[in-house]
């Protein structure tokens, strides 16, 4: 092998090592972006099972509570809301007489 031979060789390699070098870099990186998608997809599937039992679980609650018993309670609830307003605004109306005092 000549002397010219020699260093066409070594050139070569040393290209074919500098391609498979940023070749390895890209698939790390790539590897790397992966494993976060798998990861992810992962965390979603288990909180979407997680919010799909507590949905059934609630549904099963709720069917347990006699309609009668959870309607009163909306209801008091309404009326609890509606003399709250009620005594916010007399409250104002106390405030605005003080005020002009």
């Amino acid at each position: 092998m000549k002397f010219t031979q020699v260093i066409g060789l070594k050139n070569r390699l040393e290209e074919k090592i500098k391609a498979l070098e940023k070749e390895k870099a890209m698939l790390l990186e790539e590897a790397a972006q992966l494993k976060e998608v798998v990861a992810l997809n992962e965390k979603a599937k288990g909180l979407e099972d997680e919010v799909n039992e507590l949905k059934t679980e609630v549904k099963m609650l709720r069917d347990k509570i006699p309609r009668k018993l959870f309607q009163d309670t909306i209801e008091a609830d309404s009326l609890a809301e509606e003399s709250e307003e009620e005594n916010f605004d007399e409250e104002c109306e106390n405030c605005q007489e003080k005020e002009s005092f």
